[in-house]
């Protein structure tokens, strides 16, 4: 059954209304359509002509340095979203290492391996529920385990069929939600969100979500196995689970408490402008981000959720850093860029080549510059999402 709110009209006859439609109250190039249970949110890429400067003051606070602890048993792989919860930060993939939010290492949560307490090639996904002194590690197949916040294994919170690219969400009532790379040619996968219960050994009260748009192909028409080519896309900066695929171009809620999945937003693009790019959304707690990635017209948009605007952005600069221009990853209510010193150092040193960093920062970032080592743990510069 097409869990969707818009059940009478397709997605696309509904977006054509939408652009038929006036809008008295607001910018042409933002539009909203409404459903029996939700908004849609329309944007006509051709329609936003204005451009500004995205800074990290725009849309985050509380900047801070984060070094990480340099004991060899705390160093980690810079790739991967890290994880954050109030007190603590999760880093690292293979395994999982749990940090203090000012980088002093606790432990590492489980390992990579097929046993106890274990998760299969590495963590796709990791959530801290830190009320509940527990955090969830979400690997590939069907385990998603349970550690306390010291990283003792707990146990494992069984789904009956396989999660492929999951990521988690903590729905605050003993209940977790995932969302996931759905492929309809597999029997047991045809699921894009699920909810179940919290604490380990349950799976008679799980609930899924299927809509075909949402789903792919494991295997293409010549045989190949392509599906992990897919990618899915969720950062939990906002108060709901959005989500998005690299095969769809609009951005869904996954409702848990309705079971429901609902389209939010979506950027029209016209086909040759947007060529063989794709789209990565990300909504804020006040805007939502668009990188249009590749193809004839790439670039970045923001939309301001309350003034209903929308702009291309010319340049993004951390106004908190040296004014230096640097692009924000995002996860977990916060930006974020991960570093090895040598690297932080090499981009400090190129930005003063050209002649990026004003003389009133150069005494400041030539003493940073001195502290970085090579042999030290990496580095992280982030702030909160503003609310």
């Amino acid at each position: 059954m097409n869990l969707l709110n818009m059940r009478t009209l397709s997605l696309h006859a509904i977006i054509a209304m939408a652009l038929l439609a006036s809008c008295t109250h607001a910018p042409i190039n933002v539009k909203l359509i409404d459903s029996d249970a939700s908004q849609l949110m329309v944007v006509d890429e051709d329609e936003v002509n204005e451009s500004r400067t995205l800074l990290l003051s725009d849309i985050a606070e509380d900047f801070r340095i984060v070094r990480f602890d340099n004991r060899d048993e705390a160093l980690f792989d810079a790739g991967g979203m890290p994880t954050f919860s109030e007190n603590y930060i999760a880093a690292g993939r293979t395994p999982v290492k749990l940090f203090t939010r000012d980088g002093k290492y606790i432990c590492d949560v489980g390992g990579v391996g097929n046993g106890p307490g274990e998760y299969y090639i590495s963590a796709y996904d990791v959530l801290i529920d830190e009320p509940a002194d527990r955090i969830y590690v979400a690997g590939f197949g069907k385990a998603v385990n349970s550690y306390d916040l010291r990283g003792n294994f707990k146990g494992v919170v069984k789904l009956p069929r396989p999660l492929n690219k999951g990521k988690l969400f903590n729905n605050n009532d003993s209940t977790l939600s995932a969302i996931q790379l759905c492929f309809r040619d597999h029997d047991d996968n045809l699921f894009v969100a699920a909810t179940f219960p919290a604490s380990t050994g349950e799976n008679d009260t799980v609930r899924y979500a299927f809509a075909p748009q949402l789903s792919t192909n494991f295997i293409d028409e010549e045989g190949y196995a392509v599906g992990f080519n897919n990618e899915i896309f969720s950062f939990r900066c906002s108060d709901r689970p959005t989500f998005h695929t690299t095969f769809n171009d609009t951005l869904y809620c996954y409702n848990a408490e309705a079971n429901r999945l609902d389209a939010i937003f979506t950027l029209n693009m016209d086909k040759e402008r947007k060529g063989d790019g794709y789209f990565v959304y990300k909504e804020l707690p006040n805007h939502i981000l668009v990188y249009i990635v590749r193809g004839n017209n790439p670039g970045t948009i923001l939309i301001d959720k309350s003034e209903m605007k929308a702009w291309r952005i010319d340049k993004t600069v951390n106004d908190s850093f040296f004014n230096l221009k640097l692009g924000f990853n995002m996860h977990d209510g916060h930006v974020f860029g991960i570093y090895e010193p040598l690297e932080l150092h090499d981009r400090l040193q190129k930005a003063i080549d050209r002649g990026e960093i004003a003389d009133r920062y150069r005494e400041d970032v030539d003493k940073l510059m001195a502290t970085l080592n090579e042999n030290d743990n990496n580095i992280m510069i982030t702030a909160r999402l503003r609310q």
